[in-house]
């Protein structure tokens, strides 16, 4: 995986608004980015800004309380 640089962490809270940068526990280890509380962004966009040495995955988790949370892996 490429680096992240703090230049573009700082791109990516502009366009997106706060975000969480995580690592999925167990399985894959995937490093994972959560904008707000469990917010969709446009992944497209996400993608584009990060570059072809990602590859953003949207992952969704329906939630009973709180509706579809979703969080996207690098």
């Amino acid at each position: 995986m490429n680096k992240l640089s703090s230049k573009k962490v700082v791109e990516l809270e502009a366009e997106f608004g706060e975000f969480e940068i995580g690592q999925v526990m167990g399985g894959s280890n995937s490093v994972y980015l959560r904008f707000g509380y469990w917010r969709r962004v446009n992944v497209g966009k996400l993608q584009e800004m990060l570059g072809f040495g990602f590859n953003v995955v949207e992952d969704d988790i329906d939630d009973d309380d709180c509706g579809t949370l979703y969080s996207y892996k690098l």
